[in-house]
Order: structure tokens, then C-alpha cells, then sequence
């Protein structure tokens, strides 16, 4: 059969060198880190679908409260904390058949008067397209890979030209959810929308949502592909420039349940990476990607899954599983041409994997439930303020700061250098003023920061794990 001899050969060649779990940091050859979030504009329509933050005692809420997507208030808050932090772009939630919902990116994120402090692409949601839950794929029928061109040409007109769309290599990047599903002719419907974007001066860079512990197999166009199947299909990632996983967490892995250093979560999904990582046919990259915490009891209390807390250990800090996901599940697994890296997410609160500040509050284990503890698993939860966005910062950024007038007030477009021996790095403060110069150019260590307005000349240290923080 044509598909499974071309499988075996992509396989062969895939698999040469490969077996090995990374466990260190891999040198880069890109200058930093490219670091991304999943952001939502489904609000406030999903905070009502319920989340667990308001079945807490007493119950949290966003720092910004319930907002709108479709407006630009919301969004020009998320800019500028992702400017100040160190998030790099967001993957911007978009759906099939919602019309409405998507017109939020246009009338609201976009309307942000900051966007230029920030890159955005788009995030398509392959399940409105036409996914069969029963049998877990998305089958590319004549009619749906009809509808995929056409829609992936309207995106690629309405949004590839803006100046803040996320390029790699010089492309325009679109993350295509569940890609891990796609059986029928979804080679055609990609080759198809690749030639015709081409046609109109664009080479798309599609990342697709490959990785995890079972995938559709690839079957002759028609049949359905159960049950699915644990290894990688590196025929389908052919057709794609990079893979990721939008998220690892499987309630049926009960070993994984818990805190990450009792539970098998980070070995397990390490191991998967480098699995499907060495499956990769020549020229693919491999994007990881890392959670703060799951927890959705919240939004489907009947299923009762296990929750992942956020604290690494019982009694941790607040951020430590992601602080801890960072070291051991991205950093070993990052392309070193691409740097990217992925969280879920910017505000995914329904699940419970926002890195979105919360209004600061004390931590609790209490929830309303009848059955006490049924939301948070006797987990505690804090109203944690900036705190992961400040783990993101410390992880890839080593020197960050503003630049104020007399009165505190941000000055945008100054310039601050970084200087550590030979090494030189010069940055533009954002719209708030704030600037921040990558780990990569500047090393741990002693070094000093000149904003070149005035001349005035700091000095610090900066920490392995931790950002020099130098305002003027």
C-alpha cells in the first residue's frame, strides 16, 4: 500500500540517532527563547460554563475580572503583561462555524492599542471542522477539505499581513489543533491550501497538535481509523513544518495523578516527547510544550478527573510544576534553530491551565461543594497575582525592567544596553516602557545596564534561575 510504504521509510530515517531522553539544556543556536500561550476569546461566554476558581471558598477571579474578548480592554492588559513578562506571542483561538466568537480576535485582541508590543497567530480549532468523538478523528472528507482551504484562505488574507503575525524563517504561522486526528484526505486539503497560499506570496508555517499517547492511524480514505493507535504517524507530520502537544493530560493514566514529584507525569510525557521527536521525518522541528496545572472538575464535575495542583510537592511554592515543567519538559526538548515553546495557557480558565493573573488572595483547599473537597482534591489554590508570568520571566529572561518620567509614568521607544564583558545586547522599551534582553545574549552573572537617554549606568547580578530587575 503506497501510505504504509512511504511510513516505513519516513520512520527508518526518523528513528536513526534517537532513543535517548534528553535531561539538560541543549546549546541554542538561536539567540533566545520563543516563547508562546493559547489565549481565548470566548469570553465572557465561558466563564459562565463554569471554572474552578468560582467553586473555591471564597471564590477568585481573574485580575481584570469576568471581561469581554470583544472588546479591547481585556486584551490590552494581557499585551502588556505578556511584553513585560517575557510571552513572546499567543496563539489566538479560532473556530470553525463560530462567527461571532471569531470576530472577537478583530474587534477586540487586535483593537488592543499595544498590539505592536506583542505577535500573534492563529489557533485553528479542527474540531469545529468536523470531529467524530466516538471514534476520536477528524475524517478530511471532499466537503470538509473544501471547507479547511477555504477557511485557512480567509485567514490567511484577513490576518498574514498585519504587522504583529508571528513569522518563523520568514513564514506566517498557523498552530492547527488536534492535527493528531486527521485520517481521509487531509494530505490533499493541505497540499491544496499550501499551493493556493503560495499563489498569493504566502509559505505558511503549519505547527500541528501531534504529540500524545494515542493518535488516529492512517487508513484508506473512507474507513475509520479505530482504535487508536500509540505509535507516531510520521506520514502526517510530512505534511506539517513542526509538531507540538496542546496538552498531556490523560485521565486514564492514573500514575501521572497528584503532585509532580510523586506522580510519573513529567517522565512519562518526557518520554513521549522524545518519541515522537525522533519519529520526525528530516527538516520537521518539535515544538514542547508545558502546563501550569490541570484541573477541570470545575467545568465537568460528572466525569471527575484527577487534577494536576501546582505546587511540584505538597507545601511547594505557587508556579513550582511549571517552574519545574520548564526545566525538565521544555528546555531539553526545544528545537535549537526554532527556540519555541509552548504553554497552555494564557487564560484557559475552564480547564484551569491559565498563567493569567488572578486577583491575589490567600490559598485555600476549600470549595462549595457538597462533598467538601470535591473541586480542589484537597489541593491548595491561591489567588497568585503575577506569579507565572514571573516563573516564565526568570526561566528565559536575564535582564528586565522600565524606564519612567518624574511622575513613575512608562516611556516607550528608549533605549536600555545590556553589558557583560564583549557581550552587548541593546533593547527598545514597549509602550509602558518596559524592556527585557533575553537569556542567550546575556549570561549569569555580574553585568550592567546604561539607558542611553541620560548614560546613567546600573549594576547587578544576574541569577541562574532569576532576572535582574533594573528600573530608571
Amino acid at each position: 500500500m503506497r501510505r504504509g510504504r512511504r511510513w516505513f521509510l519516513l520512520l527508518a530515517v526518523a528513528v536513526a540517532g534517537c532513543g535517548r531522553v534528553a535531561t539538560e539544556r541543549p546549546p541554542a543556536a538561536a539567540p533566545r527563547y520563543l516563547v508562546g500561550a493559547h489565549y481565548y476569546v470566548w469570553f465572557p461566554d465561558n466563564f459562565r460554563h463554569g471554572m474552578l476558581r468560582t467553586r473555591l471558598d471564597p471564590p477568585q477571579s481573574p485580575a481584570l475580572g469576568f471581561y469581554r474578548s470583544d472588546t479591547p480592554d481585556a486584551a490590552t492588559e494581557h499585551i502588556a503583561w505578556c511584553s513585560q513578562y517575557g510571552v513572546d506571542f499567543l496563539t489566538l483561538d479560532w473556530w470553525p462555524g463560530r462567527t461571532q466568537q471569531n470576530a472577537a480576535i478583530t474587534t477586540g485582541f487586535l483593537e488592543a492599542p499595544n498590539i505592536a508590543d506583542i505577535r500573534f497567530c492563529i489557533f485553528y480549532e479542527t474540531w469545529g471542522l468536523g470531529f467524530n468523538k466516538d471514534y476520536g478523528c477528524t475524517e478530511f472528507t471532499p466537503e470538509r477539505c473544501d471547507r479547511f482551504v477555504a477557511e485557512m484562505l480567509e485567514l490567511t488574507e484577513r490576518f498574514f499581513d498585519h504587522p504583529s503575525y508571528l513569522h518563523v524563517q520568514g513564514r506566517p504561522v498557523v498552530v492547527l489543533y488536534l492535527s493528531r486526528t486527521f485520517t481521509g484526505d487531509f494530505e490533499g486539503a493541505i497540499m491544496s491550501y499550501r499551493r493556493a497560499a503560495r499563489a498569493r506570496g504566502y509559505d505558511p508555517y503549519l505547527v500541528g497538535d501531534e504529540v500524545f499517547w494515542q493518535v488516529s492511524p492512517l487508513v484508506e480514505e473512507g474507513q475509520i481509523p479505530f482504535p487508536l493507535v500509540s505509535e507516531p504517524q510520521p506520514e502526517r507530520m510530512a505534511c506539517l513544518d513542526a509538531i507540538t502537544a496542546y496538552n498531556m493530560y490523560e485521565n486514564n493514566h492514573l500514575s501521572q495523578r497528584g503532585y509532580g514529584r510523586d506522580s510519573t507525569f513529567t517522565t512519562d510525557v518526557a518520554a513521549q516527547f522524545d518519541r515522537f521527536r525522533c519519529a520526525l521525518p528530516p527538516g520537521r522541528a518539535f515544538v514542547p510544550s508545558v502546563i501550569p496545572g490541570y484541573n477541570d472538575r470545575g467545568v465537568r464535575p460528572s466525569v471527575e478527573h484527577h487534577a494536576i495542583p501546582r505546587q511540584w510537592a505538597p507545601g511547594g511554592a505557587e508556579g513550582s510544576f511549571l517552574a519545574e515543567s520548564f526545566e525538565r519538559l521544555a528546555f531539553p526538548f526545544v528545537d535549537p534553530e526554532l527556540n519555541m515553546i509552548l504553554v497552555t495557557s494564557f487564560n484557559e480558565w475552564n480547564e484551569d491551565t491559565a498563567i493569567e493573573p488572578l486577583r491575589e488572595a490567600e490559598a485555600t483547599t476549600k470549595d462549595i461543594s457538597r462533598q467538601p473537597g470535591f473541586y480542589t482534591e484537597g489541593y491548595a489554590y491561591a489567588g497568585h497575582g503575577t506569579r507565572y508570568l514571573e516563573v516564565i520571566r526568570d526561566k528565559v529572561v536575564a535582564v528586565a525592567g522600565q524606564v519612567g518620567d518624574a511622575t513613575g509614568a512608562g516611556l516607550p521607544a528608549r533605549s536600555v544596553t545590556v553589558i557583560q564583558g564583549r557581550r552587548r545586547r541593546t533593547v527598545q522599551t514597549d509602550s509602558r516602557g518596559y524592556y527585557r534582553v533575553p537569556r542567550g545574549h546575556i549570561l549569569p552573572g555580574p553585568c550592567r545596564v546604561r539607558l542611553r537617554a541620560t548614560g546613567a549606568v546600573k549594576e547587578g547580578i544576574v541569577g541562574v534561575d532569576r532576572t535582574l530587575l533594573i528600573d530608571f
